[in-house]
Parts: C-alpha cells; structure tokens; sequence
C-alpha cells in the first residue's frame, strides 16, 4: 500500500508539472501582425562590400581597397611588389 500511495504521489506530481508547462508557454499562438507576405520582402546587406582594386603602374602593382556598397576608396594605394 505504500508503494502504491508514493507511486501515485509521483504521478500526479509529474502530471501537475507538465500540464503548468503546457499551459505556461503556448506556442501555437501567432500575432496577425507577424505574419508577412512574400512580395513585400527587402533584402537589406548587414556589412559592407569590401573589394580589393588592382593597378599596375610604372614601380609596380598597386592595390587599394573599395567600398561597392557606399561608393567609395577605403585607405590609400598600398604597394605590393614589383610587376611581372
């Protein structure tokens, strides 16, 4: 008799705590406003392009780094050996 008083003690323990789970946190729920059609939808990057200009000059190649996404020269020419 024991044995069966502690075993139904634990069941409706367990039972008592997954039903305060079920109820705590509904996850089927969703808000009208989250929902977004797919013809809306705008690609935004989150860095910068970066890219890398190459210019062979009398002394040598020279290269200087670009910005695609603003438009612009990052840093100044750097030297990077003689030309082949």
């Amino acid at each position: 008799m024991k044995h069966f008083k502690k075993i139904s003690k634990l069941v409706f323990v367990t039972a008592l705590c997954s039903m305060s789970l079920m109820f705590a946190a509904p996850s089927h729920i969703m808000q009208a406003h989250a929902a977004v059609p797919a013809d809306t939808e705008t690609v935004s990057p989150h860095a910068d392009v970066l890219r890398w200009i190459y210019e062979e000059r009398e002394d040598g190649l020279w290269k200087r780094l670009y910005n695609t996404t603003r438009g612009e020269w990052v840093g100044d020419w750097i030297y990077v050996g003689p030309a082949n």
